[in-house]
């Protein structure tokens, strides 16, 4: 009797044991099936396992990136491989349309005036930049080399001209017109190596972004056609070759001629020369001894904005 007994209890006991072993592997079982549905759960967009956050923020740390990689230009910023800037660009027409204004074949009848201001920089010019921003209107500056070379003061307004909006030209580095016109025959390779020169310093003061293909030739171009110089269709094919455009003027000051000009004599002398043309192209100089010139620019300023004239610059 007792023997059956304890034999009754220990078939309890293993079975028991049997229950809980079996409840283990059940909840194990259970808790498997649960993890590896979490984990398909979440490739298939549902809750996010921990690698699947640290993968998303790694993206959008990539997004804001890109984003922040998104060059942002100011208005003082030059716009690459021009003469001119982002704040300055609204004011500015082509090269090419410029010099069809000169040559008379433009059909555009807006009322533009370009103001060009020539042999700068100098203490001048600095007179002649305080007018412009004071009347609100842009110009273009051809500027020569010379005048810039170790000259910090003259550096600082080439910089200052073209982010106030200005456009810069090139005037050639010497304005020697023996060397660069011998026998009143232009020399096209000490030509062009002003030219060149004169753009490396540029580009030196204003950054590698700059780059202008506008010229105006001493004397102008104007000058090589009354002189019938032989050398000139080659010049125009070098131009050419170079994409470098050469603007002279339709209207001037007369403040080069040499003449002791009062500055209503000069004022007198622009508006007799811009009369009847819609799209002018005004010369004058911001060199030394110009004075008179930027004496007699506010009164010319508001000659045009009263004629309805926009001021225009010359992008090239």
């Amino acid at each position: 009797m007792i023997k059956r007994k304890n034999k009754f209890m220990y078939q309890r006991i293993r079975q028991k044991k049997l229950r809980r072993k079996r409840a283990i592997k059940l909840a194990l079982n259970a808790l498997i099936l649960i993890t590896l549905a979490s984990g398909t759960f979440s490739i298939m967009g549902g809750v996010k396992t921990n690698e699947v956050i640290a993968s998303d923020n790694l993206n959008t740390n990539n997004e804001i990136d890109k984003e922040e990689n998104i060059p942002i230009h100011k208005d003082t910023d030059i716009i690459k491989s021009s003469n001119i800037t982002y704040g300055g660009e609204k004011y500015s027409v082509p090269a090419k349309k410029v010099q069809e204004i000169v040559n008379g074949s433009s059909i555009d009848e807006n009322k533009y005036v370009f103001l060009t201001f020539d042999d700068g920089p100098s203490p001048n010019t600095e007179k002649v930049l305080d007018i412009l921003k004071e009347k609100d209107v842009k110009a273009t500056f051809f500027v020569l080399g010379q005048n810039l070379e170790n000259n910090t003061s003259s550096q600082e307004l080439l910089k200052r001209a073209i982010k106030e909006g200005n456009a810069i030209g090139n005037h050639s580095y010497s304005h020697n017109l023996k060397k660069l016109y011998p026998n009143n025959k232009i020399n096209i390779d000490a030509f062009m190596d002003e030219i060149n020169r004169t753009n490396n310093l540029l580009k030196n003061i204003l950054g590698d972004d700059f780059d202008t293909k506008l010229i105006r030739m001493p004397g102008g171009y104007n000058s090589r056609q009354y002189y019938n110089d032989p050398f000139l269709p080659a010049f125009n094919d070098n131009l050419n070759k170079n994409n470098i455009v050469s603007i002279d003027w339709n209207a001037l000051n007369g403040d080069a001629e040499g003449k002791n000009y009062s500055t209503q004599d000069m004022l007198n002398y622009a508006i007799k020369t811009s009369e009847n043309k819609n799209q002018i192209v005004i010369l004058m100089h911001d060199t030394y001894g110009k004075e008179k010139t930027a004496q007699m620019l506010p009164n010319l300023i508001d000659y045009y904005k009263n004629h309805g004239y926009e001021f225009k610059t010359i992008q090239s």
